[in-house]
């Protein structure tokens, strides 16, 4: 796919937005990445990506001149922060930056957590009651962000992901922590609720995922996920034998637990843009494990190479 449009990248150094950036970069396509002013942008610079402009002003009429000039088609917000009223903030800035300079579309970051109940198959016409805070602000900034776009005649498309991971700076992925521990010889701890059910998704496959969104002009919300879900204690038992070792954990559910099983149904977006995720979950732990136990961390380039593999 080539889109000759350019696309602007918020928050272009985070988790989802960095592979973002390294998907367009595949591309060919067109991109712009904003960052906070303080943003190490060393990510980004290692995969060759230098269009980058840091702000913590996105309505400061010098960003609004430059970035008129190469006329942006998209704005897709990955920029979160760990403080919710800056979140909010921050998102109605950009929609105002999005119209400021003529983006025809607008894109925005939520969770399965927005949907509040666990089971399997969730589409997008459940009425989400959610139960958590981060659920409860991403499903707050979905409905300002819908309105405030609906006002300014944007085009607005919400992508809602499952569980997202990969073998790039995501420490906080239970699986991370997991393989992390057992390649420096550790006993992992906290191995709780391991007989249920969740569904994980590639960063990579949601940047590839988005790209076709935008491409195609998409509005509404779209569930981005695997599309199954996969037992943690079934994970957990193929990390240990590529690691030569046995999980011992015993077979009895304590009280204190509660098994949960979910998916997210991705019928919608297969629908639309005829997407459907190309590294699994078993793909994607192997190389997770391989990483760590050989120690060798790939360049930036290698890790995108290694991820278009896996798609062919």
């Amino acid at each position: 796919m080539y889109m000759d449009k350019r696309i602007i990248v918020s928050g272009a150094n985070g988790f989802i937005g960095s592979h973002l950036i390294t998907e367009l970069l595949a591309t060919n396509t067109p991109a712009t990445a904003l960052v906070k002013s303080s943003s190490n942008t060393e990510i980004l610079k290692k995969n060759k990506f230098y269009n980058i402009i840091k702000t913590d002003n996105y309505l400061d009429p010098s960003l609004i001149r430059q970035l008129s000039i190469s006329r942006p088609e998209y704005f897709v917000h990955c920029a979160w922060d760990k403080n919710n009223i800056i979140n909010s903030k921050k998102t109605i800035e950009a929609i105002e930056l999005a119209k400021a300079i003529k983006c025809k579309g607008f894109l925005t970051l939520g969770s399965f957590e927005e949907y509040g109940i666990i089971q399997k198959n969730i589409s997008e016409d459940v009425v989400c009651n959610p139960n958590t805070e981060f659920g409860n602000i991403k499903y707050a900034i979905y409905l300002t962000s819908k309105s405030i776009c609906k006002s300014l005649d944007i085009k607005y498309c919400h992508v809602r992901l499952s569980i997202p991971y990969s073998m790039r700076d995501h420490d906080d992925f239970f699986f991370t922590k997991i393989i992390k521990s057992i390649s420096k010889g550790e006993i992992p701890e906290n191995l709780s609720n391991i007989y249920s059910s969740k569904d994980y998704i590639h960063a990579s496959d949601i940047s590839r995922a988005i790209i076709g969104l935008v491409e195609n002009k998409a509005d509404g919300v779209f569930n981005l996920a695997s599309g199954d879900s996969t037992s943690t204690k079934i994970l957990l038992n193929m990390i240990y034998q590529k690691f030569g070792k046995e999980l011992n954990i015993r077979e009895k559910v304590n009280d204190t637990q509660i098994t949960k099983d979910f998916s997210l149904s991705t019928k919608k977006v297969y629908s639309k843009i005829a997407w459907k995720p190309s590294i699994s979950i078993w793909d994607g732990l192997s190389l997770l494990v391989h990483e760590n136990k050989f120690s060798s961390k790939p360049s930036m380039e290698e890790f995108a190479e290694r991820m278009r593999n896996l798609c062919r």
